[in-house]
């Protein structure tokens, strides 16, 4: 039997003594009264001692330890379902089930079902060993990335995995538009959407589920409806500018309208073009002398031109648009460049729907180990043999239709995304793996470095920066937020911050690193020979109490 009185304490001793005299004091006046027989005088002293006795426990709260304690407790988060939890506690043969609300005990071992669980509980669990067994609600996401910061014209991949309850469609939006869509089957599914991220600052896209009824809307049309799963955030900073040149034999509004919106986004741009025989028009917009190009845009009457294969030879990129004939295009474009692209065709029709106000030709890249493609669009690029540039083609018919009609958003997130595997390496680029959540240490990085730190800033506070000891322009470290919203990083930089809790995938990785945390400090056996500690519950207090008083008030009655 152990108690929790401190006798080295001089307030417990006062309690002790009080009591003792209180217990005195009684015995006394009770002998003292005359006007008691002694048969009630006796009584009286027994329920007097008997309440004193039922208070000194009291004040002394023993507890004792129990030699043969229960060892094993299923602990069943709130998102699941009573029947399969009885289920998977009959099939692991575990004798003790609660919920958070009514956890009570302390048992060597503690399998937790689901991640609904309150941190303050999860804390209390620090003398178990903690085993996890996640539970996959239906509909909810189980798994979810993307980057947290990217540049403007990068392409963002959001990816992540489902429980989907049926066949239905997963949405990524942008206010009302939908910028791109993946049809999921019943059970557990992964799932990819890629965009480029063409607002600059910060940005919030939703993912959505919708039945397949209401998946008719095709990527940039309106879709409106459908079941909010989690908001995407993230920054985009400015992309560096860069030089384009755009050689064409003849004029055409398709390519005019193309270097007006490059050079409003702050591009420098070259527009060559055949007038007539040796006379050739040139426009610069940005440019205030003569530059290199970085990326060509061309036809592929062009391919054979010497500033397009110097370019190639000098590791630039060049992209091939208006094509008219692809079969024979491309056998023109690789054996110029060296180049290796092939298609087959789909249908004899002219063209073929790749999107709202959107065509192609109808033609299909094949599949090649050195060839990209760029996510939702007919565009693939190579890497040329034996030189070190990039090439792309187009099948895609006129975009300027696009901005005619005014949606300057839908023509600009079409060229980012055709444009970005055309994009140079950025410097000072900071990668965070996103979503980030307060509370939960986070990996950022740092590459392509101009200068060395060994602190980065982060919101009002520094966290430091590790160098690579095999790439010296990069460097990683971590940090743990304490709070959610926009946090701004590295001086002009932002992440955005979430609140575990408040998330299926923040619930996932909270139980999981708290688990993984748990049993690489205790090693998985720190439970395995601890007691049950007992206690006399307070309700049996109550009763004891209430009945003394009960009794020492009723006997004077009975008199």
């Amino acid at each position: 039997m152990h108690s929790d009185f401190d006798w080295s304490r001089p307030l417990d001793w006062a309690i002790a003594g009080a009591m003792v005299a209180v217990l005195v004091l009684q015995v006394w006046l009770l002998i003292r009264s005359q006007s008691l027989s002694g048969v009630r005088r006796s009584l009286r002293i027994v329920l007097n001692g008997l309440l004193w006795l039922v208070l000194v426990g009291y004040v002394l709260q023993p507890f004792w330890y129990d030699p043969s304690p229960a060892t094993h407790a299923l602990l069943v988060g709130d998102e699941v379902p009573s029947a399969q939890a009885r289920d998977i506690q009959a099939s692991l043969g575990i004798p003790e089930r609660f919920t958070p609300r009514n956890f009570i005990g302390t048992f060597a071992t503690v399998t937790l079902l689901g991640q609904s669980v309150p941190t303050p509980l999860l804390s209390r669990l620090s003398g178990s060993d903690v085993r996890w067994i996640p539970y996959e609600v239906p509909d909810q996401l189980q798994v979810l990335h993307w980057k947290g910061i990217v540049r403007q014209g990068e392409l963002q991949r959001v990816s992540g995995r489902i429980q989907s309850s049926r066949k239905q469609w997963l949405h990524l939006r942008y206010g009302s538009q939908t910028l791109d869509s993946v049809s999921l089957g019943a059970g557990n599914q992964a799932f990819a959407l890629h965009i480029p991220a063409f607002v600059l600052g910060r940005t919030q896209l939703e993912l959505t589920l919708a039945s397949s009824s209401s998946a008719a809307n095709p990527v940039g049309g309106i879709s409106l409806g459908g079941t909010p799963l989690d908001t995407i955030r993230f920054f985009a900073r400015p992309a560096e500018a860069m030089a384009y040149q755009i050689i064409l034999d003849n004029p055409d509004f398709e390519t005019k309208t193309l270097a007006d919106w490059l050079g409003r986004t702050g591009q420098s741009v070259q527009l060559t073009t055949t007038v007539s025989t040796n006379v050739r028009n040139s426009l610069t917009i940005n440019q205030s002398r003569p530059r290199t190009p970085d990326v060509i845009i061309t036809d592929p009457g062009n391919a054979a031109n010497p500033a397009v294969k110097r370019a190639i030879s000098e590791g630039k990129r060049v992209l091939f648009i208006n094509l008219t004939d692809p079969e024979a295009d491309l056998r023109t474009i690789n054996q110029a460049l060296g180049s290796r692209f092939s298609v087959r065709k789909l249908a004899n029709v002219e063209t073929v729907p790749v999107g709202k106000n959107l065509t192609a030709l109808p033609f299909q890249f094949n599949p090649s180990l050195r060839q990209q493609l760029v996510p939702g669009y007919p565009v693939a690029v190579q890497r040329t043999v034996g030189t070190v540039g990039t090439v792309g083609v187009s099948l895609l018919s006129e975009t300027f239709p696009l901005m005619l009609r005014g949606d300057s958003t839908a023509y600009a997130r079409l060229w980012y995304a055709l444009l970005a595997p055309f994009q140079p390496p950025g410097r000072n680029n900071v990668l965070v793996d996103a979503p980030v959540f307060s509370g939960l240490a986070g990996t950022f990085r740092i590459n392509n470095a101009t200068e060395k730190r060994a602190f980065t800033r982060v919101g009002n506070d520094t966290a430091r920066v590790t160098p690579s000891s095999i790439n010296p322009v990069s460097a990683e470290g971590r940090y743990r937020f304490s709070r959610a919203g926009w946090v701004p990083v590295a001086d002009s930089l932002a992440v955005f911050v979430e609140e575990p809790q408040r998330h299926s995938v923040g619930r996932n990785q909270l139980v999981g690193s708290y688990v993984r945390a748990h049993n690489g400090r205790t090693g998985g056996t720190r439970g395995a020979t601890l007691p049950t500690e007992s206690t006399v519950p307070e309700w049996v207090w109550f009763v004891l109490l209430l009945s003394c008083f009960t009794a020492l008030w009723i006997e004077p009655k009975l008199g």
